[in-house]
């Protein structure tokens, strides 16, 4: 069986090459990204997760413009 290859392949690529998981996904996927890679695709997780938390900030006012955080 052939090793994985990287999912952003190219001249960049750095280190082994393996399966990770993700920590803003909860699916459970793993994806095949070489050591560097997988060091951006976390820094792009962690702005995703900072941007987008999954409870709401501590200044958040949901009277400021009219929204709601949670759908109920």
């Amino acid at each position: 069986m052939s090793s994985p290859r990287c999912l952003n392949e190219g001249p960049d690529c750095q280190g082994e090459v393996e399966y990770h998981l993700n920590p803003d996904r909860d699916d459970l996927k793993t994806f095949p990204r070489c050591e560097f890679h997988q060091a951006k695709r976390l820094d792009q997780a962690e702005e995703t997760m900072r941007k987008y938390p999954v409870n709401a900030p501590s200044d958040f006012d949901p009277y400021y413009a009219g929204e709601r955080w949670d759908e109920e």
